[in-house]
């Protein structure tokens, strides 16, 4: 048994991208194998008692919140005034009462190890306290938030053609950020990287060049027994916010070149006003909203093929990993950590933001008859990506610190 604690910047029912929903999952699978599990996060609650470490019990989990001194929560934003923008990031990648909260509690709580997750709304130096306990720390990269302050490496305002454009050669305020957090995140002792590419951006951009790193991919909780049946006409289907940045003009231009294939949209977001205004000038193009699990799993079991069309260098996914597990074969922008996990044998990968190849890609999958054989290579894969498989990784690099 090791004594772990997860630590995250939220966590549900405060949300802000994946990484709380991998941490929850973490959380139960490790206490089903027996281990001694805590989570150390936040809350959104701004009081004087939040201040100080407040206990509760979250899916049988105990879960430690405290409010870090600052000028809002991070699940609330900080508004669009740039200069209270980066009051909040340059205090939340330096904050004392937090690194102070974070250190007392891990005296007190006395982990084996401490499993870091997103630093970004409990504090940067975090990493530090981790550090100066004697507990192993393992860090896990959800996404570029230590060199990026919108955590995507995508520019828009400073982008050269006035288009989202990745982010290779930083601005000053943005490197002057990166080197803040690489000097408050200590030295972990182990990094881990659910896809390769992530682990390599960060070393690029001087994060970790000295500390050993091991990619491991997410696990998948359920497996179908068999895919789905092929749909009665050719469709595709998105699932995922709604973000300029998730390529969905890509999508839509697509859309408009293949009137005779049905586009589902799932999820919500700020771009999904565009998103409606589609769906209501194009008869091939359904927007859904949010859907429940129910019926998001009657969808991924009665399209051709889902398309993750992003223009931003995803991390690695776990859309793709879940429509695997129903047998769901994915199309895929070759960009980030995506194309580590689809190829020709279970979907398709297109250059981002290329309609034209991303129309081309839909034809030749949903045309060709080749849904059956990418179903089940799909399913294969899941099979082989499960959420105990990603467990038994875990543990094994939970193993004591080597002197």
């Amino acid at each position: 048994m090791v004594r772990v604690c997860l630590v995250n910047g939220v966590y549900p029912p405060d949300v802000f991208g994946g990484a709380e929903n991998y941490v929850q999952r973490t959380a139960v699978a490790l206490q089903k194998r027996g281990h001694d599990v805590s989570v150390l996060t936040t809350t959104s609650e701004s009081n004087r008692e939040s201040l100080s470490i407040q206990r509760e019990t979250r899916d049988g989990i105990p879960v430690y919140r405290f409010y870090p001194l600052n000028v809002s929560h991070r699940s609330k934003g900080a508004g669009d005034n740039i200069l209270k923008k980066a009051f909040w990031h340059q205090l939340d990648t330096i904050n004392p009462h937090a690194k102070r909260v974070v250190t007392n509690f891990l005296n007190k709580w006395q982990p084996d190890v401490v499993h870091s997750n997103n630093f970004m709304g409990i504090t940067a130096s975090t990493g530090k306290a981790i550090s100066e306990s004697d507990a192993r720390y393992v860090h896990t990269l959800h996404d570029y938030s230590l060199m990026c302050p919108k955590s995507n490496l995508l520019r828009d305002m400073t982008a050269p053609d006035g288009e989202l454009d990745v982010c290779e050669d930083p601005p000053t305020p943005c490197k002057v950020y990166a080197q803040a957090k690489r000097r408050m995140i200590g030295q972990p002792d182990l990094v881990i990287g659910p896809s390769q590419h992530v682990i390599d951006v960060h070393r690029e951009h001087g994060f970790f060049t000295d500390i050993d790193s091991i990619c491991i991919p997410h696990g998948v909780d359920e497996v179908a027994a068999k895919p789905g049946e092929d749909s009665l006409s050719p469709s595709v289907l998105y699932v995922g916010k709604h973000l300029e940045a998730k390529g969905l003009d890509t999508l839509f231009q697509a859309a408009e070149e293949l009137p005779e294939v049905t586009f589902h949209l799932c999820g919500t977001g700020p771009y999904d006003t565009r998103s409606k205004e589609v769906a209501a000038g194009l008869s091939n193009v359904e927007y859904h909203g949010f859907v429940s699990d129910n019926r998001l799993q009657e969808l991924r079991r009665s399209v051709s093929v889902a398309v993750v069309p992003s223009i931003w260098m995803e991390n690695s996914p776990l859309v793709i990993y879940e429509s695997f597990a129903e047998g769901l074969p994915v199309i895929g922008a070759n960009i980030g950590g995506i194309p580590e996990l689809t190829s020709e044998e279970r979907g398709g990968l297109y250059s981002p933001g290329d309609a034209e190849e991303l129309t081309i890609t839909i034809r030749d999958i949903v045309f060709q008859s080749k849904c059956d054989r990418l179903r089940s290579n799909a399913l294969d894969w899941a099979r082989s990506h499960t959420m105990t498989h990603h467990i038994n990784q875990l543990e094994d690099c939970y193993k004591t610190r080597q002197t």
